[in-house]
């Protein structure tokens, strides 16, 4: 996997003294190391003894005789077998060369500590589950230990599993799982693992300890086993039954094959074809986008196309996707369509009521199933995964309930058909004294219905109500100014609201980028004018270069279904986006330069910004799915290792909104900064690209970000809602810690 002159990660070497914990602790004593020159295994650095074979197939008889006298680390080849298997069972072989060196270990003795480095996978994955099984007719595991961006030469994202064993006894032994996360303080890392050697059972932060292994053969994943979990998985009954998803939805065959029907795919709507949807085109809210210039089409025989009310997963799926599964619903004004193989097609049986089905969709996009998806550790959820998935369906009682919240969807038809019975009866009474009070009484009732009814319909009012305060306030300082015929303030609020709807997701971006481990080469423009100092920050240009890099990156484009930077990276993919932006940086630009618009074609200016305004706005329609949370307060719970949160959703145009609570998992929230929620309610720091604080100008709360630095110890914010600014000169060393600032 790599020569040796590549420099191991950062994180490499804290793994390594886990392994000297884990061998101090279950030994007393430091391990032999096994290992090939093979190019294929990977590298440890170390000062332990070591014993060098020859070939793979060596390493088994050589570390069963180390056995007998010390403990071993095996670190065999990853390599998985070409040609005729060398070890195999009569229905599955094995497949690779590190189970193979492995499953030909034999115990020796009764205290022998066996450790390997291997892939999660052998360890997680159905493909492996024999390998287990061979493994566990001998070897009982005590001790594993999950981590990613370990080794030189491997990915930053494919797990790494430590995993230790002991010989297989009558009695039974506990197993301690851990998991070496990222984006977390490694002394804090190794405190925990410390603890968790110590422990006979119970949890700790980043592991907990089973009563005993799992079954022979069965995944070892830590989110599989996780006690909060199982314990969730164990309450499913509460519904009422579950049920196989095979026993619910038949799984149709994708009508094309990405590569192998390639042919038959083109990228223009011909006369008998059918739209071929695939990953992309599902959306976060269980709709199907519409067809765009990427869209493919083909000749798909009707058989094969899709049916209103089919539902459609995302095939690939990342262990390291913060999501939940994607699962679109097929309507009836979106066919005729067709499905490729990136897509899993469930079509219900005919016996599946309306509530049944909706629990299932429910459920198959809850995070239960996300943990259940990502203990797996598959490439792809294929059918033959998903076929065996449980899931819940309603008792009688709560069929009911969800009966009447079906029913609420037909309410608005019934007001319709109620207004069209009062207007046909306006001349019915015998009295039109009579007439005329009925009318004015029951048309008063349905008008306001109908009112409340098309706020919803209406785009502005989603702004206004549901997208970030900062957009939503610029947004409605604008229709302000239109109604009151101020042109002049509308055309440059429409233009001040643009650069802070690509500010806030440009800040955005850099936030989640830098969770993910993404560099992006437009900040150091930003950085080299803010270490200089001066009043020259970062503007209009900045904010659209970031979201364009972001747009065009593959790095960005390999980030796994279900992260908000793929939305994020999206914005301006589409041509329409990508040009609104330009011309409204044009027009900034303009302005900026005092080329300013003539009074005679100032209207025809405001129309087609405000035009291109709405645009972008409607490209960015998913911020409404991610709130802006400020937290006000934490409240650990160490027995339940939960956390309380008090918090503000800062959406709409209003700042002054109540104040909310909810659980969380984690207690490492920051009283008092912003955090963008996911969809699975995670919450993702802003700080300090994003920040809220009280405006020492307005007195009022708002949100702030780096304008420029003064001076070498000065940094002044900027407010996203009134371009008010204040000094912070204790955010530098902060901005230089995010590489934001030199």
């Amino acid at each position: 996997m790599t020569d040796g002159t590549t420099p191991h990660p950062p994180r490499h070497d804290t793994f390594r003294r886990l392994l000297e914990l884990a061998f101090g602790a279950m030994a007393g004593t430091d391990p032999v190391v096994v290992t090939t020159n093979d190019q294929m295994a990977i590298r440890l650095r170390h000062e332990w003894r070591s014993y060098l074979a020859e070939s793979a197939g060596g390493l088994p008889d050589i570390a069963t005789s180390m056995l007998r006298t010390a403990p071993v680390l095996l670190i065999p080849p990853w390599e998985r077998i070409s040609g005729p298997p060398a070890a195999a069972a009569e229905e599955t072989p094995l497949r690779s060369i590190h189970e193979i060196v492995v499953a030909g270990i034999r115990p020796e003795g009764a205290e022998a500590l066996l450790a390997a480095l291997l892939p999660a996978s052998a360890l997680t994955s159905p493909g492996c589950r024999r390998f287990r099984e061979i493994v566990d007719h001998s070897w009982q595991p005590c001790l594993v230990i999950f981590a990613a961006g370990i080794f030189a030469g491997v990915h930053e994202l494919f797990d790494t599993a430590a995993v230790f064993w002991r010989p297989r006894s009558s009695a039974g032994q506990p197993l301690k799982l851990f998991r070496f996360p990222r984006h977390e303080d490694e002394k804090a890392v190794e405190s925990d693992f410390r603890r968790l050697l110590g422990r006979a059972g119970g949890a700790g932060k980043f592991g907990y300890v089973l009563p005993g292994p799992p079954e022979a053969g069965e995944s070892l994943s830590i989110e599989l086993h996780d006690p909060v979990t199982t314990a969730r998985w164990s309450e499913l009954n509460v519904w009422g039954t579950t049920v196989p998803l095979k026993d619910l939805f038949a799984f149709p065959a994708p009508a094309l094959h990405r590569t192998a029907d390639r042919h038959l795919l083109h990228d223009q709507r011909q006369d008998g074809s059918v739209r071929v949807v695939a990953g992309r085109d599902l959306r976060y809210d269980g709709t199907l986008a519409g067809p765009d210039d990427s869209s493919r089409w083909a000749k798909v025989p009707p058989d094969r196309q899709l049916q209103a009310g089919d539902l459609l997963v995302r095939r690939m799926f990342s262990p390291h996707a913060r999501g939940n599964l994607v699962v679109a619903e097929v309507a009836a004004n979106d066919l005729p369509l067709a499905a490729d193989d990136s897509l899993v097609t469930l079509r219900a049986n005919g016996q599946l009521g309306g509530p049944q089905r909706l629990v299932a969709v429910l459920f198959l996009r809850s995070p239960l199933v996300r943990a259940w998806a990502v203990g797996l550790s598959v490439a792809a959820l294929a059918p033959s995964v998903l076929r065996d998935l449980p899931i819940p369906q309603p008792d009688a009682a709560l069929a009911v309930t969800i009966e009447g919240l079906e029913s609420a969807r037909s309410q608005l038809e019934s007001w319709r058909d109620e207004s069209e019975a009062l207007l046909a009866s306006v001349f019915e009474d015998e009295s039109a004294v009579t007439a005329r009070r009925r009318i004015l009484e029951s048309g008063r009732q349905l008008r306001m219905r109908v009112d409340a009814a098309a706020l919803l319909d209406d785009f502005s009012h989603r702004v206004r109500t549901r997208y970030p305060h900062p957009i939503a306030y610029r947004w409605s300082e604008v229709q302000v100014h239109l109604s009151r015929g101020a042109h002049e303030a509308a055309y440059e609020a429409i233009l001040e609201t643009a650069e802070v709807l690509l500010c806030y997701t440009a800040l955005a971006v850099l936030s989640l980028s830098r969770d993910a481990g993404l560099r992006l080469g437009a900040v150091d423009g930003i950085r080299k004018r803010l270490s200089r100092g001066g009043s020259n920050g970062p503007g209009f240009g900045d904010w659209a270069a970031i979201l364009k890099e972001a747009a065009e990156s593959k790095a960005f484009r390999r980030t796994p279904d279900g992260d908000p930077l793929n939305d994020f990276s999206r914005i301006f993919s589409a041509p329409e986006a990508a040009s609104a932006r330009q011309r409204l940086a044009g027009r900034r630009n303009a302005k900026s330069h005092l080329r300013r618009v003539d009074a005679i074609d100032l209207p025809s200016a405001i129309e087609e910004a405000h035009a291109d305004l709405t645009t972008l706005l409607e490209h960015v329609s998913f911020l409404a799915d991610l709130p802006l949370v400020h937290v006000t307060g934490v409240r650990w719970d160490t027995l339940r290792r939960t956390a309380q949160v008090d918090y503000q959703e800062l959406m709409g145009d209003n700042a002054l909104v109540p104040g909310q609570q909810r659980p969380y998992a984690n207690s490492d929230l920051e009283i008092g900064s912003l955090y963008l929620a996911n969809e699975d309610g995670q919450l993702h720091l802003l700080r300090p690209f994003l920040l809220r604080r009280r405006c020492p100008v307005c007195r009022s709360w708002e949100t702030f970000h780096v304008d420029n630095t003064p001076d070498a110890s000065t940094v002044t914010v900027k407010s996203l809602e009134r371009g008010h600014t204040d000094t912070d000169p204790a955010l530098r060393q902060v901005l230089e810690h995010v590489g934001f600032v030199e």
